[in-house]
């Protein structure tokens, strides 16, 4: 099966904020691997899910373009803020023989918005895993890097 239909409707619910309709398209097996982090992997249909309702709740005015497909592989690159600061992206996703989301890689950039979304999606996770006290923890040891990031993101370049 071609990975177009996944990839559109994928699109079309990211573009809503839909996680609901997210979850209609992964397989039960389903992998997703975090941009932030090569050590955190989300596994099964719930959990990935349950992840589109948080990165949803932090990503504002999202926008895709059109998908690269290839066999039963394709991407697209899609635009958001976070706490106000634009972020890049590219979405790779894998289907399965029935089309449905077996795999999903996430490249994000410019590294001061990569940092944001450190700093704004890990605590709403930690929380909802793991219970508000770590994801306060949480908070409290990934806000400075994005501050500090920011912040040389816009004096670093004037003295290069």
């Amino acid at each position: 099966m071609t990975v177009l239909p996944a990839i559109t409707a994928l699109r079309t619910a990211g573009e809503r904020g839909d996680a609901d309709a997210v979850a209609e398209l992964l397989a039960p097996d389903v992998v997703f691997h975090s941009p932030i982090s090569a050590r955190l992997r989300f596994e099964g249909k719930a959990e990935v899910a349950a992840l589109h309702r948080d990165i949803f709740a932090v990503l504002a005015d999202l926008e895709t373009t059109e998908p690269l497909v290839r066999g039963d592989t394709g991407s697209f690159t899609f635009r958001a803020r976070v706490r106000g600061v634009e972020l890049e992206a590219m979405n790779v996703i894998r289907v399965d023989a029935q089309g449905r989301i077996v795999e999903c890689k996430v490249y994000a950039r410019p590294l001061p918005s990569l940092a944001t979304l450190f700093s704004a999606l890990p605590p709403r996770v930690a929380a909802r895993r793991r219970g508000r006290l770590t994801g306060v923890l949480v908070a409290l040891a990934t806000r400075p890097l994005a501050f500090v990031l920011r912040a040389a993101d816009r004096v670093a370049p004037k003295l290069v």
